[in-house]
């Protein structure tokens, strides 16, 4: 055994060094390798998105008052084309500058020929006057005048509309001219082409909007230090730039060697061609990373400037990070190589202490299966299979047993019950050649009294011996029916129900059939609270037999007092109810009274067929024949018969069953 423990620790301390090894080459170097890629990429990501989503909301606001100025143009178009007088022109041109304070001017310019009386063509313009006194409203600060002598007809914001023959937005120009009432600021300019009714060419209607404010727009929010907004136009000239030497003078590739500069080349032609992007791009002598997209609607395209080193913060300092989690990292080695070895080491540990407890007669505690294939591993896996297999040896045999006792408690049930049954059977089949054995008796005695001395018997005594044998010859056929109606009833499942039946004769006749079949001094009472007349669907033959049969039950275990026929009736049926005041029977056998041969007292006469076949009759014609445990006085029988019929089958012949005898029987 020591042998083996030394032979398992030399093999373990080699596959200790192999897995540490594995780890630290692996492991670690994977790890902090992808780490450290996956974070720097989407650090640089978020900083990315976060530029974009600021260039996105300063795009959004310029063309927000680019696209209220294209508003507030087209929504004058209707007044103009209704209305062409100077006059109008004038007040629409005023209208347009007075009523929205990002429009800097207005310009209503109509063809030289359309007003035959101007010699110079007509021009009705409105500006926007940032000297007013104060106190003036921004309505009062807005200049109108009719231009005469201007060559607006060569103006860009005049030839271009009409030559596109459409609306659009014409590049920032510097259109101050001294003397005039003009603005002395850069604007840019929407130009819509004006058209008579025959959809000629008539002027152009030019909104301003100051490239002064443009700029304050793109410039109001400043995410970076250092960082900065440009806008381009389709040639790649300057529109907004920190530098205000540059603006309308020089484009992104001036000044620009291709060879050198290609970052900045390629950006100019993205940022030209209606392009949305980022690149990284080296300008001022040092690097950044610009971000741009086009203008909706124009040729033009705003960016924003950002150092690299400011957008990237996050990015970078990513590098000082890395040397504390590599100092962090080995010592998690370290402490990992310590877990390894435990983690080796504890399936010793555990299997010896399941040794214990095998030892001790535990086997329910089952050690958890190990994933490694190393020897102790194999060991490992192997106990836990041996201690599994014995524990379901145990259950098994622990479930044969619980099996055996259960079904030696059902083999002496079944020989309690075959017991009883052969007791039963024995003690049927003694009641049974007792009860037919007496009236023969009597048959056969009286036959030999008739054949020996036939010639001195007087008449009337051989009249009274006749009597006698037929009574018996009649209760042994009682018997007998009885016993062949026991067996046949159980087959059937109804008893046909198409007689009408009087339920008050009924019950007479019944009381007259049970009151022939026994002598006494007994007096039956017929309650009767139905109508007369009142009549029921079923079948007569058997439902006077079973109230025969009830009452003359009643009849013969009643000493003294009465028995009552009542007969009234239900929601649903009608009612006959037999009681009487004999010793009753208790509450306990109430259901044992209708089974098969069954008599409280064995040493009475009778079969104990006779409230079994009571039963099963009336429920074959749908009725029902219960006993009512709650009376006291004696025994109330309650016989219960639909009042809707039942459907007819089961029983076809009145013959196929039992029959009410016409003497006195023995049950």
């Amino acid at each position: 055994m020591i042998e083996m423990r030394k032979h398992i620790r030399q093999s373990l301390s080699i596959r200790l060094s192999l897995d540490i090894l594995f780890l630290v080459i692996l492991v670690f170097t994977l790890s902090l390798g992808f780490l450290y890629w996956q974070s720097r990429n989407i650090i640089r990501q978020e900083a990315i998105d976060e530029a974009s989503h600021v260039l996105d909301n300063t795009a959004l606001r310029v063309k927000g008052h680019m696209l209220e100025l294209e508003t507030a143009t087209r929504n004058i178009l209707w007044l103009i084309n209704v209305d062409h007088r100077q006059e109008a022109l004038l007040k629409y041109s005023h209208r347009i500058v007075a009523n929205h304070p990002h429009v800097n001017g207005c310009s209503i310019t109509m063809e030289p020929d359309y007003f035959p009386n101007e010699a110079y063509g007509f021009s009705a313009y409105s500006v926007r006057m940032e000297n007013g006194e104060a106190g003036e409203s921004a309505k009062d600060s807005v200049a109108t005048v009719r231009e005469g002598e201007y060559d607006y007809y060569n103006k860009v914001w005049y030839k271009t509309p009409r030559r596109m023959n459409s609306d659009c937005w014409v590049d920032p120009f510097d259109d101050f001219n001294a003397g005039t009432l003009s603005s002395p600021e850069m604007i840019a300019s929407y130009c819509v082409p004006l058209h008579d009714e025959r959809g000629r060419f008539i002027g152009v209607i030019s909104t301003d909007l100051s490239l002064k404010k443009l700029t304050e727009t793109i410039t109001a929010e400043h995410p970076y230090k250092n960082s900065y907004f440009m806008m381009l136009g389709a040639d790649g000239h300057y529109f907004v730039h920190p530098d205000t030497t540059k603006l309308l003078k020089q484009t992104i590739f001036s000044n620009t060697d291709p060879r050198d500069c290609t970052d900045i080349v390629a950006l100019g032609y993205a940022m030209t061609n209606g392009r949305t992007g980022h690149m990284e791009v080296k300008m001022d002598g040092r690097s950044n990373i610009v971000l741009y997209r086009p203008l909706e609607g124009t040729q033009w395209s705003v960016a924003l400037v950002c150092p690299s080193n400011e957008l990237l913060r996050g990015y970078n300092s990513l590098n000082f990070i890395l040397p504390p989690l590599l100092v962090i990292g080995l010592m998690l080695l370290v402490l990992g190589c310590r877990r390894i070895v435990n983690h080796f080491i504890q399936p010793l540990g555990m299997l010896a202490a399941e040794l214990r407890q095998i030892g001790d007669g535990d086997y329910e505690k089952i050690l958890p299966r190990s994933e490694r294939t190393d020897l102790i591993g194999q060991l490992q896996n192997s106990f836990c299979q041996m201690r599994q297999s014995i524990s379901q040896h145990i259950r098994e045999a622990e479930r044969t047993k619980q099996e055996t006792e259960h079904r030696t408690r059902e083999l002496e049930e079944a020989t309690r019950l075959a017991r009883e049954g052969s007791e039963q059977k024995t003690q049927f089949m003694q009641d049974m050649s007792h009860q037919i054995r007496t009236p023969l008796n009597i048959v056969h005695g009286f036959s030999q009294i008739m054949r020996d001395d036939c010639s001195t018997i007087p008449d009337d005594e051989k009249q009274q011996i006749a009597g006698m044998m037929f009574v018996q010859t009649i209760a042994l056929d009682y018997m007998v029916s009885k016993l062949l109606t026991a067996s046949l009833i159980e087959s059937h499942q109804t008893i046909r129900t198409d007689d009408t039946i009087d339920c008050k004769e009924l019950a007479k006749e019944a009381i007259d059939s049970a009151n022939s079949l026994i002598n006494t001094d007994l007096h039956t009472c017929l309650d009767c609270r139905v109508p007369e007349g009142f009549t029921v669907k079923s079948n007569s033959h058997h439902l006077l037999i079973a109230l025969t049969e009830l009452l003359f039950n009643a009849l013969h275990f009643t000493r003294k007092g009465n028995v009552t026929m009542r007969v009234e009736t239900g929601e649903d049926a009608v009612r006959f109810t037999v009681e009487d005041t004999g010793p009753g029977i208790p509450a306990e056998k109430a259901e044992f009274v209708f089974e098969k041969f069954t008599k409280l007292n064995m040493f009475t006469e009778g079969l104990g067929l006779g409230l079994f076949l009571c039963q099963r009759v009336v429920q074959l014609m749908g009725g029902n024949l219960t006993l009512d445990t709650q009376y006291s006085g004696g025994s109330r029988f309650v016989l219960e018969i639909p009042l809707e019929p039942q459907p007819a089958g089961g029983l076809p012949s009145e013959d196929d069953v039992w029959s009410a005898p016409s003497s006195p029987s023995p049950d």
